[in-house]
């Protein structure tokens, strides 16, 4: 309470002191003197008291008590927890779950005995907070790291002495970046079998999942047998691949064998799409013999077919490196699909997209958006070849990419000439070829182009430009008036990457190179990708290009994956737009039927980058449907739809050994020690378990004093009988 109120309150009560001496000066009746002192007095001790009581006085108490020292345990209850403890399951009925808890347990006696606390904690993909007696192993997703940082929230202020983490050590969250863990020691326990059993799995499928119909396409696989310790040289293993679809009908079946020492087989499986429509399938591994963990031999895999986004046709008649590196990367996003026009059918990188004879060139290429030239033999572009390519652009507003190789439209005239009308620079050919290393840097018209937008803070970074070089540029070359330079060589100033749109249409030249170079440096090898998917895009779409683009690096989740979702939003001039509140909402889909389940916002994806990005949490088997929305100045921007599904086949049995390296590292990281579950006596030895003195306070405030109230109640009261008494009423 401020002091100036306490002296008002204070000098009220003198008032009401001295009104009280008034009061008594004279009495009718009149009474004695002595009689007239305890009245005033009795009436003038109510009022100190009252004003004392409006003043609330506080009484402030201070102790010291003795905080006991906290272990607290974080037991696994993920479905890996299931698993034999020890052995096969025809060996050991015992679960992992069940000697975690055992091992709990045991913890808890220990350190109580020796004066400790303990605190037991379930963890999954987070930490549970149900009651011990209903906690079962069923959580679908294991973040150990993440659960111990929640943990360590959740028990933030307590003298904590260690954490004790008690898993089988597989982590399901796949990060480049780790965690770090608590700054207190971790010590883990772990439970499982460190070696691989006799087990097949499948370890990676990859395939596209939009295509156009009619089309083949291709899913890849990879099988992983982790054999058999005990099997003598020479050993087989039969296994059987099957694709099946929704219906039960086979698509695909194989006999093939793990012969010896052999751990993996690679298996490309072809599939026809007559119709457009959306195909689930399902990818079986029927293993002959002995399998510790049948639940890992099966896979998900749904596929949109339908016209892809962006189709593309690529002209490379000699292929070289680049040919591999643009193509790996169309069949990695799902935007683009790709055909390649090649004088050889042999060649490596034709995997996976289709093959157009040369003399099919002219009647297939109204099919495509964008037309890429690599590189050229001298007759492939005659006169009538040139005139469709420029009607390709000019009238039917298409796309033209040309890029930097041997024998590339630099370096052929004829064909250089016959195109010059569409190109965005000018010169004489063929242009030299200077063989050097080169960096390149954001061109004049970089930040205010879509293509290079995002890209030009990290290219303009002087560290960056000092790892990147190319391995040389064509020169010289003249930029047309009007075009865009979206990328300069650092010390010539010689243009390396240009755009310009042409009649209905638009094209882009690379003159430096070449860019997959770019493919192994750092920065999570992106650069390469986001820039040449980036221009692929935009030739194809122009302005059109979507101003709210929603993306998932896959289609299909196994069920405790965390779907991890990327977005990126442009204003009316096509520029990254970051500082908006971004979202996006989740819906359940059941038949024809949507229910909505929650929205979770979408943050900045590190500073440097415009791109937003969130993480789901894992959600159970079926289809959902995700929908963006970004706030912007006077309107609200939505996505288009992005449909994901999540499997019954759970992440949690990929691998069913223990990741003893994970743990170990885990505790070495923090300062704690890994531990087998038979050493519980001498890593609770290796914890400091002593107390610490804390400071408590305690007020007490006299307002709420029943003492003080029954006082000036027993005072008021004893006035009153007086006053009675002598007939003073």
């Amino acid at each position: 309470m401020g002091t100036g109120l306490n002296i008002g309150i204070f000098a009220i009560g003198l008032l009401l002191a001295v009104a009280a001496y008034l009061a008594y000066r004279r009495t009718t009746p009149v009474i004695s003197s002595r009689l007239r002192v305890v009245l005033t007095v009795l009436r003038v001790l109510s009022f100190a008291l009252l004003a004392f009581l409006l003043i609330d006085p506080r009484y402030v108490l201070r102790s010291d008590r003795e905080e006991p020292a906290r272990v607290v345990t974080l037991i696994d209850r993920s479905a890996s927890m299931t698993l034999p403890a020890h052995g096969p399951p025809s060996l050991s009925h015992r679960a992992r779950f069940e000697e975690a808890s055992r091992i709990a347990g045991e913890i808890g006696e220990v350190v109580t005995s020796r004066g400790g606390s303990v605190s037991d904690v379930y963890f999954s993909g987070g930490i549970h907070t149900a009651e011990t007696d209903s906690v079962l192993p069923d959580g679908q997703g294991t973040d150990i790291r993440g659960s111990l940082e929640n943990a360590f929230k959740a028990h933030e202020g307590d003298n904590i002495a260690a954490f004790v983490v008690i898993s089988d050590g597989v982590e399901t969250e796949k990060s480049l970046v780790r965690r770090p863990v608590p700054p207190v020691a971790v010590f883990t326990i772990g439970v499982g079998d460190t070696e691989a059993p006799e087990d097949v799995r499948i370890r990676d499928v990859d395939y596209n999942s939009i295509v156009r119909a009619p089309s083949r396409s291709t899913i890849e696989t990879t099988i992983e047998y982790s054999g058999d310790p005990n099997a003598p040289p020479g050993t087989i293993k039969q296994v059987k691949l099957l694709l099946t679809t929704e219906s039960g009908e086979t698509v695909f079946e194989k006999d093939t064998l793990f012969v010896g020492a052999q751990r993996e087989i690679s298996q490309s499986i072809p599939v026809d799409f007559r119709e457009p429509g959306r195909r689930q399938f399902r990818l079986d591994v029927v293993v002959g013999g002995h399998d510790a963990e049948p639940e890992n031999n099966r896979r998900d895999i749904v596929i949109e077919a339908e016209k892809a986004g962006v189709r593309v046709l690529i002209v490379d008649l000699l292929p070289t490196w680049e040919l591999h590196f643009i193509t790996d990367l169309l069949r990695r996003d799902q935007t683009f699909d790709f055909d390649l026009v090649s004088i050889t059918a042999e060649s490596p990188s034709l995997a996976k997209g289709k093959t157009v004879e040369v003399s099919e060139f002219l009647n297939k290429l109204g099919d495509y958006d964008v037309l890429v030239l690599v590189s050229l033999n001298p007759d492939f572009l005659s006169g009538r070849t040139a005139g469709s390519i420029k009607r390709f652009v000019l009238e039917n507003g298409k796309g033209l990419l040309v890029l930097p190789a041997p024998s590339s439209l630099f370096e052929r005239p004829r064909a250089w000439n016959s195109l010059a009308d569409v190109l965005p620079v000018k010169g004489n050919p063929p242009f030299r070829h200077n063989l050097q290393y080169t960096s390149v840097r954001p061109g004049a018209q970089a930040i205010n182009n879509p293509i290079t937008v995002q890209l030009a803070p990290r290219l303009s970074r002087t560290d960056w430009q000092q790892r990147s070089p190319l391995l040389g540029y064509y020169t010289p070359l003249i930029p047309k008036q009007g075009v865009e330079i979206l990328l300069e060589t650092t010390d010539a100033r010689s243009p390396a990457l240009v755009y310009h749109e042409v009649g209905e249409g638009r094209v882009a030249l690379v003159s430096a190179g070449p860019l997959w170079r770019w493919k192994f440096l750092a920065d999570n090898n992106t650069v390469y990708d986001e820039l040449l998917s980036r221009v692929l895009d935009f030739l194809a779409r122009g302005d059109e290009t979507e101003r709210f683009v929603l993306k998932t690096k896959k289609n299909v989740y196994d069920s405790g994956e965390m779907a991890v979702l990327t977005a990126e939003v442009f204003n009316e001039k096509m520029q990254p737009v970051t500082g908006v509140p971004v979202r996006v909402e989740v819906s359940r889909v059941t038949g024809e039927t949507e229910v909505p389940l929650d929205i979770f916002p979408m943050l900045r994806d590190g500073a440097d980058n415009t791109r937003f990005k969130t993480t789901l949490p894992p959600l159970g088997p079926g289809r959902y449907r995700i929908r963006g929305e970004a706030d912007l100045p006077g309107r609200t921007l939505a996505s288009e739809m992005l449909d994901i599904s999540v499997s019954e086949v759970s992440v949690e049995f990929q691998r069913v050994n223990q990741d003893r390296s994970n743990l170990m590292s885990i505790a070495r990281q923090s300062g704690g020690v890994y531990f087998q579950g038979d050493d519980i006596a001498e890593m609770i030895d290796r914890i400091p378990l002593e107390a610490r003195i804390v400071e408590t306070t305690s007020e007490i405030s006299l307002r709420t004093s029943v003492i003080v109230f029954v006082i000036v109640l027993v005072l008021l009261s004893l006035e009153w009988i007086i006053r009675k008494r002598v007939g003073m009423i």
